[in-house]
């Protein structure tokens, strides 16, 4: 027998038996997990993650010594402080400071996108604690670029970081684009930094340079920072490109001169560590398009991220060789379109661009629409017109439709139900993935450096210490595989979590502190006021449901008056389980006899008794587990000729 279930239940009030099914909460946490253990997990993250890496000096012990503290004040103004709040074990939601005596400076202010095993929840934010109590040190905001990973905060997270941002020009176009929407009442200081210039800004105790890097969009940069224990580089996200679509290539020289100089530190981009190779680049896909878009008959609806512009700018050119129209549909393609051509970024042919309104009455053969929706979201252009919801574009039997992005995780099943509509509905789809069986070419590239990349990159900047970052805990592992490949010591290296804080001096480097860290929740308008304990049940109702008991008591004697009403939504309908529904009037009716009539009423604590007796119930019928809501309601039933009627009742 479980040990938990033969464990004897402590007696309470006018109960006097032991319950046979095991104690009540115990009971439910074992059903919610075997409903959902994903939901479990989300509410018992322990306080130091599971850390057992060959790295970080550890000899594959968990780092048990590694406990929240507050840093002693003499080692804080001799030693650089590294922290990620964000990024590491997880794709998204970029954020990482450093801190040296009374300074700190904060390195991207990013989001994720939920899962399903967060409903209703829009997004995700780094907790900021730390740096809220600390926030009288923060100098600065730099800003790597401006996809939403490593910007998507900003109009949450900068109100709280009262001190100057630091981008490229488009990275901070982007930002002030970002943030526009939440109209905040003091708007941030902003300062452009040209990467090609070299120029140098002092922030507090740090030297700053941004270097130019490859990316998907432009002006994307590695941070370069000067301390007065050694140089530090955050690579941002990166790729060699020799040839980029847009903008200058890659400043490797500058990078190599740096290496020269020394460093210290390097928080490299372990996005696709465990990928072997080296990252195609993006021009490389430019002869499917024309491919594609000389064997379409109809029209072309093409779809990728909105802020992927260096793909853009290729799908745009290959609409201009096959003498086709232009539409951009979706209001992030609108509005990331329009700011790169006002910046001069976008280059689009004059008279090219129709509204897509106006579009629908060009000749198939004559239109391209470039939209959102890549990656199967269900309220995306894409998927409104694979459904027939948009208000311009439905598909036709003659589209051909042309996903350039790779889904990414948890939009598999998602974009494949796209796919599925789109074909029913007697559309070509050309993706990435089904080159071979389509007869296409390359319809997508990383963005991110692949193993060799960082290995080359390794070996030109040659740090005396590296640390993996922006990427799970298996790319951060692949990444410190590489710079032991490439000339780094394994003792100094370090796979660390959200919260650790890296200590530095000019020769050592050690881990043994940790800071508040983890997941702030946006829900709508609300930040923060999402709870694990509100995922938690929010999963409990998508499973199995709500049952709420209505029990009116009398308000001297506690005797139960009438029959207990009970409201179903999601678990049973009421008429066709009149059985069940007998069953629980008669076992709330026993609940009411069993308690001590002799005592004061304390109807909170039967409340919770009577959960558990209905939900074990409903378990041992139905194997089921809905959310159980008693509500006790007392009346003074001497002064009322009428019983209360009761709930309404599905």
């Amino acid at each position: 027998m479980d040990k938990e279930t033969s464990k004897p239940q402590p007696k309470t009030a006018g109960d006097q038996r032991r319950r046979p099914n095991g104690n009540g909460s115990a009971k439910n946490r074992r059903r919610q997990q075997q409903a959902n253990p994903m939901a479990v997990r989300l509410m018992n993250q322990p306080a130091i993650p599971v850390n057992k890496s060959q790295f970080n000096g550890a000899s594959g012990e968990q780092r048990t010594q590694v406990k929240s503290r507050v840093a002693n004040q003499a080692d804080s103004q001799t030693r650089l402080r590294v922290m990620s709040l964000g990024g590491l074990g997880e794709i998204g939601k970029n954020m990482t400071a450093l801190e040296y005596g009374d300074d700190i400076i904060v390195l991207d202010v990013g989001s994720k996108f939920a899962d399903e095993n967060q409903p209703g929840v829009d997004h995700l934010i780094p907790d900021i604690t730390y740096l809220e109590k600390n926030k009288h040190k923060i100098k600065g905001v730099i800003i790597t670029h401006g996809h939403m990973d490593h910007i998507g905060g900003a109009g949450y997270l900068l109100p709280k970081l009262p001190a100057p941002i630091y981008g490229s020009r488009f990275t901070i176009a982007m930002l002030e684009k970002q943030i526009e929407e939440f109209k905040l009442q003091v708007q941030p200081r902003f300062t452009i930094m040209d990467p090609d210039k070299h120029e140098r800004v002092q922030i507090g105790a740090f030297n700053i340079e941004l270097v130019r890097v490859g990316h998907s969009i432009p002006d994307a940069t590695a941070v370069v920072i000067r301390t007065p224990v050694g140089t530090v580089i955050d690579t941002g996200d990166w790729r060699f490109e020799p040839n980029p679509i847009i903008g200058p290539p890659m400043d490797i020289d500058r990078l190599r001169e740096i290496g020269d100089e020394g460093v210290l530190l390097l928080l490299g981009d372990s996005t696709n560590a465990a990928r072997a190779g080296q990252t195609p680049e993006e021009h490389l896909i430019a002869p499917t398009f024309d491919d594609l878009f000389d064997r379409a008959n109809g029209r072309i609806i093409i779809s990728t991220f909105a802020s992927s512009v260096n793909r853009v700018q290729l799908i745009i050119n290959a609409a201009e060789k096959a003498g086709r129209k232009l539409a951009f549909v979706g209001r992030s393609m609108l509005a990331n379109v329009e700011l790169g051509v006002k910046l001069g970024y976008i280059k689009v042919p004059p008279g090219m661009i129709t509204r897509v309104q106006d579009g629908v009455k060009q000749e198939g053969d004559k239109m391209v629409i470039l939209c959102t929706g890549s990656q199967g979201e269900v309220n995306a252009a894409l998927s409104r017109m694979a459904t027939g919801d948009h208000p311009h574009v439905k598909i036709k039997s003659n589209d051909t439709v042309i996903l350039t992005s790779n889904p990414i995780g948890g939009n598999i099943v998602q974009v494949g139900d796209l796919v599925d509509q789109l074909m029913r509905e007697g559309a070509k789809v050309y993706q990435a993935g089904t080159q071979a069986i389509d007869g296409s070419g390359m319809l997508h590239t990383s963005g991110h450096a692949f193993r060799d990349d960082i290995g080359e990159l390794i070996s030109i900047i040659r740090p005396k210490f590296l640390m993996p970052i922006h990427g799970t805990f298996a790319m951060q592992t692949r990444h410190a595989e590489v710079g032991i490949e490439n000339g780094v010591k394994k003792e100094n290296i370090f796979v660390l979590d959200i919260g650790d804080v890296l200590e530095l001096t000019a020769d050592k480097a050690e881990c043994k502190e940790r800071v508040p860290s983890g997941v702030v929740f946006v829900d709508g308008a609300g930040v923060g006021d999402v709870e694990n304990l509100v995922l938690r049940d929010r999963m409990t109702l998508g499973s199995d449901g709500m049952v709420v008991v209505v029990a009116v008591v009398d308000k001297r004697s506690g005797r139960l008056l009438g029959s207990p009403d009970i409201i179903s939504r999601g678990f049973v309908h009421m008429k066709e389980s009149e059985e069940l529904i007998g069953r629980m009037r008669q076992e709330i009716r026993k609940s009411f006899e069993r308690r001590d009539k002799g005592r004061p009423a304390d109807w909170q604590r039967f409340k919770l008794q009577l959960r558990d007796e209905v939900s074990d119930l409903l378990y041992a019928k139905t194997k089921r587990s809905p959310m159980v809501l008693p509500v006790v309601h007392e009346v003074d039933s001497r002064s009322s000729k009428n019983q209360p009627s009761g709930a309404p009742q599905q």
